[in-house]
């Protein structure tokens, strides 16, 4: 198999200025073809999978669920995207809708107003997660290569 031809098959999983640089790499490699036999088995994930799950979460209102982040084994801003996206809102919600029935309204309108704050904060925080989930799977794909072509010349 030709590195090309290898190339040509991963490059929808890694960035393109790095497509260049993997290129480069490549042509400075002793025993390409030992090298590419060896690589064909290196798993590398699909960018597309954790993106068109976080958008069908994103649409049915649970984009705070943080899928693509544990798809891509990024526990702790999981987890945290989870914590900031659902405790603020949980609370204000609920600290409004108690203060409402009381005779200060005042005070409910600031927990419905923050509540709203929260929610548009993490609905933000999904949008841009999208892009960046997508970016960083690129990357590690991209790591991974790297790594196995220095620990393969290392040999």
């Amino acid at each position: 198999m030709d590195y090309n031809v290898f190339l040509l098959n991963i490059q929808d999983k890694i960035n393109q200025e790095d497509f260049f640089n993997l290129k480069l790499k490549f042509e400075q490699l002793q025993n390409k073809k030992e090298a590419l036999s060896n690589l064909v088995f290196l798993r590398l994930q699909d960018p597309i999978k954790p993106l068109i799950m976080s958008i069908i979460c994103g649409f049915l209102s649970l984009g705070w669920l943080a899928i693509d982040r544990f798809m891509i084994k990024d526990y702790a801003l999981g987890i945290l995207r989870i914590i900031l996206s659902l405790f603020p809102c949980a609370l204000f919600l609920i600290l409004g809708i108690s203060y409402e029935n009381d005779s200060n309204s005042d005070i409910s309108e600031i927990f419905f107003g923050l509540f709203g704050i929260f929610l548009l904060l993490g609905i933000i925080w999904w949008g841009v997660d999208l892009f960046l989930v997508y970016k960083k799977i690129k990357k590690q794909n991209y790591n991974k290569i790297i790594e196995f072509i220095f620990n393969y010349q290392k040999i």
